[in-house]
């Protein structure tokens, strides 16, 4: 065990003023680490540092090598032999999806906006005689980027890539219960050759570092992942100062099978979406709509490929399940569960804690959970579980299907299985989520952007449109005629 601390101006410090937490392996409940949490005046030495990182140095740097920085930095965590095994104990994933799936697509993030960084262009109107008018995009300055428990790794880069492109520096204040992977990219950021400053990796609480950050002056705009209840208390915060704020909160997405689709994909899509990440994933779909004349065939087909989904070890490469991330939303699954059942669903997969041995006894493990009977009024149909708990509801036809799937506060993503083009279409127009894959799940990352709707939040994050939100927007009318008139007739 040992102590991690902030990377704040290139140096990890060990003592910030906040406090120490201990950081738990959620496959074995062992505390691995302890963490020193920053407070106010720690924030405020963040801050700092990334404003004079970003007036001194920062925002001078060409955008050609924005992007070699940023590609250097990719390259190290693709050779690191350390940061998969610091999110294995962090979050208590499957290793191999971590180094097959998480490590990659990290890689892929960082390198998608490293070749983006010199590609971004002004426009100029023509809007008048003897006038030039333009548009030009200029960095924040500093930004906050707070993350998540699920996806550290991934969260990280989300953030700091289109950041850094953009000319901005950043502060990342990585969840309290999964610090080690971000602390360990700050300090690839510095190896990479990354300025000190440019990216800060401050520890600590939400409720204590989280909100210091976000209230503190500096910082210009403020990008966070996480619960709704927490981003409505971010924007709500932020407009005393007019910040800009990028909200990427929870979901209750849904994937809709109809008769016609292939049935043998659809269910290995329903599964992975399900319960990869034991459910811990804001896009996954955790509603299945499926159409009623196929239903319980549908079932017996999911149940029959369930049973060759591995839960356990996640050093095992066969391991596909692992464990919940935290006590907290272990406790909140077996209580959806019991909800569920009191109100008349049936159980008809899991529904219990996974009984382990050995040094696994003792870590958040929950059995791979499907329900049915469920009809779009129950709790378990509009509320985020965000665990390996999967609620089937029938629907009668198209019309129904999306009555269904909207009738949600959340409008994060959804899967649509069909093998009518036309009806594809259809669904694509009339479904309110911010990103919808049809015949396909979790594919076209990072190039696709993810834009939330409703409750599931605000701005956007990942594609171009991920690397537009890190800028400010300016124009300018240029007169080349003596004569031009000030305008508005005066």
């Amino acid at each position: 065990m040992k102590t991690i601390g902030s990377i704040i101006n290139g140096i990890e410090h060990l003592e910030t003023g906040g406090g120490f937490s201990k950081v738990i392996n959620p496959a074995t409940g062992d505390v691995i680490a302890n963490e020193a949490c920053c407070n106010e005046e720690w924030i405020n030495k963040a801050v700092e540092s990334s404003e004079i990182a970003f007036n001194t140095q920062w925002k001078n740097v060409s955008p050609a090598k924005r992007g070699e920085l940023l590609y250097n930095l990719s390259n190290l965590i693709e050779k690191s032999e350390d940061i998969a095994e610091l999110e294995l104990m962090d979050t208590g994933k499957p290793f191999s999806q971590i180094k097959d799936g998480e490590i990659a697509l990290t890689v892929s993030i960082l390198r998608y906006y490293a070749g983006a960084a010199d590609k971004i262009e002004g426009k100029i109107k023509s809007t008048s005689d003897g006038a030039y008018s333009f548009t030009v995009y200029e960095p924040y300055g500093v930004v906050a980027g707070i993350l998540p428990w699920n996806y550290p790794l991934v969260n990280v880069a989300m953030k700091v890539a289109p950041a850094l492109a953009a000319g901005n520096t950043i502060i990342i204040k990585p969840s309290v219960e999964t610090p080690l992977s971000a602390v360990e990219f700050g300090k690839l950021c510095i190896e990479a050759g990354i300025p000190p400053g440019v990216v800060n990796i401050a520890l600590g609480s939400g409720s204590k570092a989280g909100n210091y950050l976000t209230n503190h002056k500096g910082v210009k705009k403020i990008s966070f992942t996480g619960s709704t209840a927490i981003g409505q208390a971010i924007q709500k915060s932020a407009a005393d100062q007019m910040k800009a704020v990028n909200l990427e909160l929870g979901g209750k997405n849904a994937i809709i099978v109809f008769d016609d689709a292939d049935m043998d994909k659809a269910a290995n899509a329903v599964l992975n979406s399900a319960f990869v990440n034991a459910g811990q994933l804001c896009v996954s779909c955790s509603r299945l709509l499926v159409q009623e004349n196929i239903q319980r065939e549908f079932e017996k087909l999911l149940l029959t490929k369930l049973k060759k989904i591995k839960t356990g070890n996640p050093k095992d490469p066969d391991t596909l399940v692992g464990p919940m991330i935290t006590k907290s939303q272990f406790d909140t699954v077996v209580d959806y569960v019991r909800i569920s059942t009191e109100e008349g669903c049936r159980i008809i997969a899991g529904g219990k804690p996974v009984d382990m041995k050995g040094n696994l006894k003792s870590g958040y493990w929950f059995e791979p959970t499907i329900v049915t009977d469920v009809t779009p009024d129950m709790r378990i149909a509009n509320e985020e579980v965000f665990g390996p708990l999967l609620s089937i509801i029938s629907f009668k036809d198209e019309k129904d299907a999306i009555d269904i799937s909207n009738n949600v506060i959340y409008g994060l993503s959804g899967s649509v299985w069909t093998s009518d083009g036309a009806r594809s279409m259809r669904m694509i127009n009339a479904l309110d989520t911010g990103i919808i894959w049809v015949n396909s799940m979790l594919s076209g990352y990072p190039q696709i952007s993810v834009p939330p709707h409703k409750m599931s939040g605000t701005g956007v994050e990942l594609g171009i449109e991920g690397l537009m939100a890190y800028y400010k927007q300016k124009s300018a009318i240029m007169a080349y005629d003596n004569n031009l008139p000030i305008g508005w007739n005066l």
